[in-house]
């Protein structure tokens, strides 16, 4: 018992400095994953709709990359407002955005990211279809696992949209792949 108390502390400490799977400088990598949708909007019930959001990014410095977002709604989710049964989709995402990450311990890493995000929502009632766009400041926090050389799996959370009658943030998991 007394040994393995001993090795704690030693153990953590390797695990801090040991080289952890994040982007490295002249890297690129492409993915995608799904994203769980939260369309929160005042006074009418929140929509959760699904996207698949595909990314390609480059390590501009080790640790930093810039990334793009391309995405479009995969299945739309049904509200009642005022007793009138909506279908709410995701027509289209797209962005730009900054990413730092934070190696953690091999093969983990935890990872932010900043930039613009233009959006497309679609809602139909009765027959009629009613679509709205939007730009905005977004900004985020994820982690990311190597599963081996060139594969990484991710995990995210994203808020998309953050105006004064209504948000979007979404829950995405996926991976990447690194050459």
């Amino acid at each position: 018992m007394r040994i393995a108390k001993s090795l704690t502390l030693p153990l953590i400490m390797a695990g801090l400095t040991t080289p952890a799977f994040a982007v490295e400088q002249g890297e690129t990598y492409v993915g995608g994953g799904l994203g769980m949708i939260n369309y929160e909007e005042d006074g009418v019930a929140d929509a959760e709709p699904t996207a698949l959001i595909g990314r390609l990014g480059y390590g501009v410095a080790d640790n930093v990359a810039i990334e793009g977002r391309l995405g479009f709604g995969l299945t739309d989710d049904e509200v009642t407002i005022r007793g009138v049964d909506v279908d709410v989709e995701v027509d289209q995402v797209a962005g730009a955005y900054v990413v730092g990450y934070l190696p953690v311990a091999d093969p983990f890493s935890v990872y932010g990211l900043a930039g613009l995000t233009y959006g497309e929502l679609s809602a139909n009632a009765f027959g009629l279809s009613f679509d709205e766009d939007d730009t905005d400041f977004s900004y985020g926090l994820g982690a990311t696992v190597g599963l081996n050389e060139s594969v990484s799996g991710y995990a995210e959370w994203v808020q998309y949209f953050d105006e004064s009658s209504y948000e979007t943030s979404a829950l995405t998991i996926g991976a990447n792949y690194h050459f």
